[in-house]
């Protein structure tokens, strides 16, 4: 197998992580990145600073590479469209999966379960729309949001008048669930037929970041095989080649009690993902670089016991009294349990910013989230 050059679009965690994996590869890996200060800048060799909109430095990037994939889906495509067929994956997967509109439709044109909802255009009143849908019901920008950055709860009149001006991209108005569990699925498929599927991970959020994701997930093996079948029927009707993560809700909608309904979808690494560095045989990151390589890919066998990743925010070095960088562990000392802590090399901290996250393995999902709460909270006195 010839070795190949992979560029990524974006030097963040997920970057650098994946670029580790292509290294392992023997493939040459060049970033890049808007950030002069990003992670990939002290982790990897070949890094350009410049913005994605740079048309001399995208040029650069992609003549130079045989392949390039991107760390997230919050990128402009338009700047890409020269490049569309070096690009994995593909310009339309990016296109619709960086649009809730867009995503909305994809999936209702296809039958897969989503929350109702009502796409609202940027011309449009949404006050008008929202009474006519219907209360409770949440208002999320159609571009940009992640984190629950651009999500607004809508319970009645007074919410409507909060709202700030329409976003770019208009609104998607949904229903809101009563909710009780998220769950994502990562799946990798390749452009010879390949495909595989990561166990279903459970994921846990405060204040709309995710916070823990466990593994084996606590639900029924009857939900994690739909979670799975859907995951695989939606990267193939939008023809991924690459990764794709799905997120799901499990909750009580207008269709009826605990349903599952997929929430978004990301064509790339995901957060939830990481855990998949210690508790499979090979992680989301190695499937992808095996992809973009052009090598066949490794089902992933999970180990045995149960897993949990702690993502740690900004907030764990500004208890600290630390601004970013490094992080004082010397509580690892007291959780043998703890077997992997990852920092991300970020400069600066803030409240809410990843950081870094760490993996607990026990012998019970409670156990491991157990563990990962007391850890986390040790690092933070």
């Amino acid at each position: 197998m010839k070795a190949r050059s992979v560029g990524i679009l974006g030097g963040g965690q997920l970057g650098v992580m994946l670029g580790e994996s292509l290294l392992h590869l023997n493939c040459e890996v060049v970033v890049l990145d808007p950030d002069a200060e990003s992670p990939a800048l002290a982790r990897l060799p070949h890094v350009l600073t410049a913005g994605y909109d740079d048309d001399e430095t995208l040029a650069e990037l992609f003549e130079r590479c045989d392949v390039v994939t991107f760390d997230s889906e919050n990128i402009p495509f338009a700047p890409l469209q020269p490049y569309a067929a070096k690009l994995v994956p593909s310009l339309p997967v990016l296109q619709v999966s960086q649009d809730r509109a867009k995503e909305k439709s994809f999936l209702a044109a296809h039958r897969f379960p989503h929350v109702e909802h009502r796409i609202v255009g940027p011309t449009e009143d949404v006050a008008a729309a929202a009474r006519g849908f219907g209360f409770p019901s949440i208002a999320k920008s159609g571009l940009g949001g992640y984190d629950g950055k651009g999500q607004y709860r809508l319970d009645g009149e007074a919410d409507l008048r909060g709202l700030p001006p329409a976003p770019r991209g208009g609104w998607v108005l949904e229903e809101r669930l009563a909710l009780h569990t998220e769950l994502s699925c990562i799946v990798a498929r390749d452009g010879r037929g390949g495909e595989l599927c990561f166990p279903v991970f459970e994921n846990l959020h405060t204040h709309h970041i995710l916070d823990l994701t466990v593994v084996p997930a606590r639900v029924a093996p009857s939900l994690e095989d739909e979670a799975r079948g859907i995951a695989l029927s939606v990267a193939r009707a939008l023809g991924v080649v690459g990764l794709l993560t799905v997120e799901f809700f499990v909750g009580d909608g207008r269709a009826g009690p605990r349903r599952l309904y997929v929430n978004e979808l990301a064509p790339r690494t995901h957060n939830s993902g990481h855990v998949t560095r210690q508790a499979c045989t090979s992680s989301q990151f190695d499937a992808l670089a095996r992809i973009l390589a052009g090598a066949p890919l490794a089902p992933p066998k999970l180990h045995p016991g149960a897993w949990c990743m702690g993502n740690l925010l900004g907030d764990v070095w500004l208890a600290q009294g630390r601004t970013g960088g490094a992080l004082d562990l010397t509580a690892w000392e007291r959780f043998p349990d703890v077997v992997d802590v990852f920092l991300y090399g970020k400069h600066q901290a803030r409240a809410n910013r990843k950081m870094g996250h760490f993996v607990v393995r026990a012998d019970a999902p409670e156990r491991a989230m157990e563990r990962a709460r007391a850890f986390r909270a040790a690092l933070s006195t």
